[in-house]
């Protein structure tokens, strides 16, 4: 599905924008796995989408993870033509869209840091 095609370059820009605006974030990876589509394709637009100043991003870790600009000028307007297409898709994409399904970390499980193949507290002789 291609709701806004005339707008955007790409099928895979509509998805990404429909993907952040109903999750606020993301990684390339999972956008490019949740829609079936080519991690390439989805990592070139994210590029583009970030040189336009459309994204921003930032690193956690060694993974890139993407929002929507706040200060994008046309931030408002997009959003409101990103909303015109959502409900052109199937309701399960939507509802899976929606529930992020993130599991909770164990109430009193420790946190483990991990650094150089040791986990944090481990002496060198272990």
């Amino acid at each position: 599905m291609f709701a806004l095609k005339g707008v955007l370059r790409a099928e895979s820009q509509e998805k990404i924008l429909i993907y952040l605006m109903l999750r606020n974030s993301g990684y390339g990876k999972g956008i490019a796995e949740f829609f079936g589509l080519s991690q390439n394709s989805v990592q070139k637009q994210l590029v583009r989408m970030e040189e336009d100043g459309v994204v921003v991003s930032h690193l956690i870790g060694r993974l890139r993870e993407y929002h929507l600009n706040p200060r994008y000028v046309f931030l408002a307007t997009m959003k409101e033509l990103v909303k015109a297409a959502i409900p052109l898709y199937p309701e399960t994409v939507i509802q899976d869209l929606v529930m992020n399904r993130n599991k909770p970390r164990a109430i009193g499980k420790p946190t483990m840091r991990v650094r150089s193949g040791k986990a944090e507290g481990e002496s060198e002789h272990g």
